[in-house]
């Protein structure tokens, strides 16, 4: 058995734009979701995070390079019954009951008889539909479809869930909610992999990522890797290191990186009494636009005709 869900290998993709122009959409895209991750698909809007979830759950075809699901390379018709897909604007039948819709939904996704209800019940119970289930869908509010579209994504427990913009249209409560619920899923051994541009709910929910910009992935790997890069800060008394910096009630304190650690604290002086060692917090979402922005130099003619230095 693989110990990747997905994968990607150099996989680009063109289209036809405007005028026959072609639009380079994804660039020799390379991705690797270990089997039961949470992976959080990062990248701004037109990043290329949609187009490749579309070739992934086969919406869009042309693509050159591989993508592989469950350690075979895409195209089996079975690959889809293990998958749970959330499009970002997903459409729906407005005339359908949400009950009938759900359990419709579950017949094509493998389910019948006991099973097909008990899937039903447990999305409907994990996303408060069931007092919804005799309406229909057009009388649904934006989070309301949200919450359904989440259900049908779940009602025949896929081994992967694949989420675009997951959290688009809720509100604090279900966004907390949904969280809740994509945790169960993974707990339950389901992967993860869910795009966003939100980056605290990436924080939340993830073990692993990837920055994707203008279709070329920037960098993946294990968010607690790339959390730990944060510098230590360094809070003591008495005498002082070359470098410190006054801080409260006569301390002082050093910020340096991880790699120093031991070179820091050899050095400090006779009489230096420490107070605290800690790691500062990396804000992935700072983060996330310096390294968007040293991709592409991105604020550079503005600083440099606003006469900023940088």
């Amino acid at each position: 058995m693989s110990d990747l869900t997905l994968s990607f290998d150099h996989v680009s993709f063109t289209y036809r734009g405007d005028w026959l122009q072609k639009i380079h959409a994804l660039t020799d895209v390379t991705l690797a979701v270990p089997r039961g991750a949470s992976f959080g698909y990062l990248g701004a809007n037109g990043a290329g995070k949609s187009t490749s979830i579309k070739l992934l759950v086969g919406l869009l075809q042309g693509h050159r390079g591989g993508i592989s699901l469950f350690g075979a390379p895409l195209g089996d018709p079975r690959q889809r019954q293990r998958l749970g897909y959330l499009p970002e604007q997903p459409y729906f039948y407005d005339n359908l009951r949400v009950g009938e819709y759900l359990a419709y939904l579950g017949r094509l996704s493998g389910l019948e008889g006991p099973a097909l209800a008990a899937g039903c019940d447990r999305v409907a119970r994990l996303l408060d539909l069931g007092e919804l289930l005799g309406r229909k869908l057009r009388s649904f509010s934006k989070g309301m479809r949200q919450r359904f579209g989440l259900a049908q994504a779940m009602v025949h427990q896929p081994d992967l869930l694949i989420l675009d913009e997951p959290f688009s249209g809720l509100d604090p409560l279900w966004r907390a909610r949904f969280k809740e619920v994509m945790d169960l899923e993974r707990r339950r051994g389901a992967t993860l992999f869910f795009s966003s541009h939100i980056l605290s709910d990436v924080e939340d929910l993830c073990d692993h990522y990837a920055v994707i910009d203008h279709g070329t992935v920037l960098e993946q790997g294990r968010l607690a890797e790339l959390l730990g890069q944060a510098p230590l800060r360094l809070t003591a008394r008495g005498p002082r290191v070359e470098g410190a910096a006054d801080g409260d009630d006569g301390a002082w304190t050093l910020t340096f990186p991880e790699q120093d650690r031991e070179r820091v604290l050899a050095s400090l002086p006779a009489g230096a009494a420490i107070l605290r060692l800690e790691r500062q917090r990396i804000a992935l979402e700072d983060y996330f636009v310096a390294r968007i922005k040293a991709f592409h130099g991105a604020g550079r003619k503005l600083a440099e005709g606003a006469g900023v230095e940088r």
